[in-house]
């Protein structure tokens, strides 16, 4: 058992690693996306993914792994640079329409991407193929494999297809820029900048909370039900597969006319709910219906608060003031999150194995209630334009 929980922590801490590399880095990732545009950043983010996989293919040692993985980590900018694309290309009417599909590809991607590599890690190159293993391939890095030649594809159609989008509306904004009236600008920027704060601090309080709790479920599974990895994994995959439909069919329909608000506020809401639930699952040591219902309130969570809110902070950006810059931004708003999603699996792991899943459910329901009331009273509202629109 110590080792084997040895291993456990080894992998969150690896995990964690990547997420603290994107909080470092996404804000960058993002300025850069405002001086040299767009698809060039993300094709140099696309090459640094490329040398990631690389190294992991020759990865016979864990040092030369975990050299993979600070690479990689410092190269994951492809989710908030095309957040930042959708946001150049839609207005206020259909931008979380629009970013509701980056969540629909994130949550297929979670679903089927680790079952996808857990059978590919099956095939042994030295049988397969030994000239890969003389040259230096480590056997067992068939995931890695297709991994680059699926990343390969994707930066060809990169290159074929995207056009830069960075400057879309430059040209529009100096036409109009003599017509616009300086009286209250000063104040409107301030405004945007404190909208933006007020995000950031509740996008990296949700995710330290939701990727905590969720992090640990596979504990509670285990010691309630003696759950295997298999029904484990259908049970993410079955959170995973409801966040796709709900963020395809309710919240691409619903956020337009509801606003983006209101969506957030179900999203926490129905955290709180899953986690009160978690808690009275551990207390009892039984009940399969509390599991999933527990799971599916956590699919509406994972399929609404981040799209809704990252639409949200997406309509405080501005290209009229560097500091509203979409994609410096949108890069601190992803910092922010990674920051959350880095310490939270860390602090939930230690509250569960030290005082056990009751404490630290009912701790993550408590702190999650005070998230829904910060999420009432200081989340800017959506612009009437757009809930009228």
């Amino acid at each position: 058992m110590p080792d084997k929980w040895d291993l456990v922590l080894m992998g969150g801490l690896v995990g964690s690693m990547f997420s603290f590399l994107q909080f470092f880095v996404s804000p960058f990732i993002g300025s850069l996306s405002d001086r040299i545009g767009r698809r060039k950043t993300l094709l140099l983010t696309m090459i640094g993914n490329l040398v990631s996989t690389v190294l992991w293919t020759f990865a016979s040692t864990f040092n030369i792994f975990l050299w993979a993985r600070i690479v990689g980590g410092l190269s994951e900018g492809n989710v908030q640079l095309s957040i930042a694309i959708i946001s150049d290309v839609t207005d206020e009417t259909n931008r979380s329409k629009s970013l509701a599909l980056v969540g629909i590809a994130f949550a297929t991607a979670f679903t089927f991407g680790p079952p996808l590599g857990a059978y590919f890690t099956s095939f042994d190159l030295s049988t397969i193929s030994p000239t890969l293993v003389k040259y230096g391939v480590y056997a067992f890095s068939s995931p890695a494999l297709v991994a680059l030649v699926l990343l390969t594809v994707e930066v060809a159609y990169i290159m074929a297809f995207l056009p830069e989008t960075s400057n879309l509306h430059k040209g529009d904004s100096q036409k109009n820029e003599s017509k616009k009236s300086t009286v209250g600008q000063p104040s409107m920027v301030s405004r945007n900048l404190s909208n933006l704060k007020t995000l950031n601090l509740i996008h990296a309080l949700h995710l330290f909370i939701f990727s905590g709790m969720e992090f640990t479920l596979v504990f509670l599974t285990f010691d309630v039900f003696d759950y295997s990895n298999m029904q484990q994994g259908k049970l993410l995959g079955f959170i995973g597969i409801a966040s796709s439909l709900i963020q395809g069919g309710y919240v691409r329909r619903k956020a337009r006319t509801a606003g983006e608000k209101k969506m957030v506020l179900q999203g926490v809401i129905a955290c709180v709910a899953a986690l009160v639930m978690f808690a009275l699952l551990a207390e009892m040591r039984s009940g399969t219906t509390l599991l999933f219902i527990g799971a599916f309130c956590f699919a509406i969570t994972s399929g609404t608060v981040v799209s809704c809110l990252t639409s949200l902070a997406s309509m405080q950006c501005s290209d009229d003031d560097p500091r509203l810059a979409k994609g410096h931004a949108l890069g601190v708003f992803r910092s922010y999150g990674q920051l959350g999603r880095a310490i939270g699996p860390l602090v939930a792991c230690t509250v569960y194995w030290a005082y056990g899943p009751v404490v630290c459910y009912s701790l993550g329901a408590i702190c999650m209630s005070a998230v829904t009331a910060t999420v009432v009273k200081c989340i800017p509202q959506t612009p009437k334009a757009h809930k009228t629109a």
